[in-house]
């Protein structure tokens, strides 16, 4: 049974981009049809919050909402600024401690280690190639 749910995509924005997107953040669709340039970390962006809440950066909520006039499951697009994503870069190597108790009621309801070790790995390399690029990123719940 395939089972719809709220899944989460990060986008990269080149150093380029990052200026019109900011003025005109209605653009994020240009962005989204690129599907080459993000990483979707599926559901497990509810336990990785979770797991990953002392970052100094918030790389599931965090940022800064891009009002763009369109209707997303869980609010606005946020963006995390160049400066952001090399924080959090920095600081996501080694800090995923999985703890099952903490993943009760968590969405999407999977105590599952090796998924949500497996997205972090890939958020992780994500962010890591943002930060080397002087990138920004956009993170949409969907």
């Amino acid at each position: 049974m395939n089972r719809m749910g709220i899944t989460c995509l990060y986008l990269n924005v080149r150093p380029e981009e990052i200026e019109p997107l900011l003025k005109h953040p209605q653009r994020i669709d240009e962005l989204m049809e690129d599907v080459e340039r993000g990483l979707n970390i599926d559901k497990a962006w509810d336990g990785l919050a979770a797991l990953l809440k002392d970052l100094p950066i918030d790389v599931v909520f965090g940022g800064t909402p891009l009002e763009t006039g369109h209707e997303f499951a869980y609010g606005q697009p946020r963006y995390l600024s160049p400066e952001q994503v090399m924080i959090a870069a920095e600081s996501l190597p080694g800090v995923l401690r999985y703890d099952g108790p903490a993943m009760t009621g968590v969405y999407p309801g999977v105590d599952d280690e090796e998924y949500y070790r497996r997205h972090y790995a890939g958020l992780w390399d994500f962010l890591s190639a943002c930060a080397k690029n002087g990138d920004a990123v956009v993170v949409t719940l969907l």
